[in-house]
This record gives structure tokens, C-alpha cells and sequence, in this order.
């Protein structure tokens, strides 16, 4: 009969190193001070009173430590982060946003060529671990 105590050890150990080697990637993409990094729905608010309903979704937006991915379009940006308000400038090509936290969970965002006011809502993870 195998010795089930070998087994588990070795599985451990496998366990620790894919940890030592994950987290290091995981560390990357996290900035503490920027409080958009994450998944975010953009809707765009409807026009009620004239039964356009409550607002339609865009899309979603996943701001990293370096970089967006705009609906399923990965770009490098740097952030400036003031107060409540976060400008988000693309290193290449792209409008720049501007965008303005209502909450933890919640910014306003402008369109960039119209002015039009859109709402991001933060996407979190159905365990509730990751922001």
C-alpha cells in the first residue's frame, strides 16, 4: 500500500511553489493609491421620462497597475490621481478619461468626445476576494 503522508508532502510542496511564483505576478498589477485599478461595467444612464428605461451597458473596462483593457483592447496608460478625481492617459493612441469616484464601487466617467455622463460599477468576483 503507497504511502499516502509522501504523497501529500510532495503536493505541498508543489502547493509553495507555484505560490512563490504566482504571487510575484499577482504584486504587479496591484497599486494601493489608485482606487480604479480593478473590473468596472460602464452603463450609460437611460432617459426614464422617456421610457428608455434605467440605462444600458457599455461594456467592461479592467484598469491594472499599467495598463486598461477597454472592452478586450489591452493598452499601457499612466494614471494621475487627485483627491476623488483620476485621470487616465493612454501612453499611445486614445482619448484621455476623466474620471470621478462616487464611491468605493462607483465613478462617473465623460465621454470624451461628447461630455455625455457614464457610470462605471466595480465587478467583483462571486467570492468576494478580489477588487
Amino acid at each position: 500500500m503507497p504511502d499516502r503522508s509522501t504523497g501529500l508532502t510532495a503536493l505541498r510542496r508543489m502547493a509553495a511553489v507555484l505560490l512563490v511564483l504566482l504571487l510575484p505576478a499577482a504584486c504587479a498589477t496591484y497599486d494601493p493609491g489608485n482606487p480604479l485599478q480593478g473590473r468596472w461595467a460602464l452603463t450609460m444612464p437611460g432617459l426614464p421620462a422617456l421610457g428608455m428605461g434605467t440605462g444600458f451597458a457599455l461594456g467592461t473596462y479592467e484598469f491594472r497597475r499599467g495598463s486598461m483593457d477597454l472592452l478586450g483592447v489591452e493598452q499601457e496608460v499612466e494614471y494621475a490621481v487627485a483627491g476623488d478625481r483620476i485621470t487616465v492617459m493612454p501612453l499611445g493612441f486614445g482619448p484621455t478619461l476623466e474620471v470621478r469616484m462616487i464611491d468605493a464601487d462607483t465613478a462617473e466617467v465623460r465621454d470624451p468626445f461628447t461630455g455625455t455622463p457614464m457610470i462605471l460599477r466595480r465587478v467583483r468576483d462571486r467570492g468576494g476576494l478580489f477588487r
